[in-house]
């Protein structure tokens, strides 16, 4: 996208948020329409993936609660099929964090990362992944 002509916009955001991506610039952003345009272009490298095929990604989230963790680990245990392995670090007392490396058909991987949402107490669900061409 270097060379494109820019083009000036306007966009409305909560007080906290404009804190916050403020805080993000100036630890290493030229300006606020650098780190924007960033964010931008993650979002869409993000949503345009093609979920077809084999895929593998990080499912990453943070869960409060044991009755969360019980509910976590019987749906690791239903897609023992796409679930490689599964990196728990605890937070504090309250809270936990997840990484889950996903391997297999889209399809699949695209169920349990909705069932994974669906989770009572599961927060921040982040997920990268890559498509493998030609598997």
């Amino acid at each position: 996208m270097r060379g494109d002509k820019c083009v000036r916009i306007s966009v409305t955001l909560p007080q906290s948020l404009l804190a916050e991506l403020d805080k993000l610039v100036s630890q290493g952003f030229k300006s606020r329409s650098q780190a924007v345009a960033e964010a931008i272009r993650r979002l869409i490298e993000e949503l345009r993936m093609d979920w077809r095929g084999m895929v593998v990604c990080i499912a990453s989230y943070c869960y409060e609660g044991h009755h969360s963790s019980e509910e976590l680990r019987e749906l690791g245990h239903r897609y023992l099929d796409v679930v490689v392995s599964t990196l728990h670090i605890h937070v504090s007392e309250d809270l936990c964090f997840e990484a889950v490396a996903l391997k297999g058909e889209a399809e699949k991987i695209k169920s349990f990362i909705r069932e994974l949402g669906k989770v009572k107490g599961v927060k921040h669900l982040a997920v990268t992944a890559v498509q493998l061409p030609g598997l």
